[in-house]
């Protein structure tokens, strides 16, 4: 459990980091391009460079790099309980 108000994991092209319970966070790409699956959600989000995306409730996430390295920013939603 990552339970910090700010969270930042640097993945090589293929890997991959699983958030089981990702409590409606904030996922930004500071670098590179990033592969993000929702469980129980048939749509898969790319981000680029300075995009985001708010997992919907307490989903799990399954995120990759998809360049030869990625930078994914991760933090509670704006009004997401802890």
């Amino acid at each position: 459990m990552i339970d910090v108000p700010h969270t930042r994991l640097v993945l090589q092209r293929g890997q991959t980091s699983r958030l089981p319970h990702a409590r409606a966070a904030h996922l930004c790409s500071s670098e590179g391009t990033l592969w993000i699956t929702v469980d129980q959600d048939v749509k898969d989000i790319v981000l680029e460079p300075g995009q985001c995306f708010v997992v919907p409730g307490d989903l799990g996430v399954t995120v990759s790099a998809l360049s030869p390295r990625a930078v994914l920013d991760l933090r509670p939603a704006p009004g997401a309980r802890p």
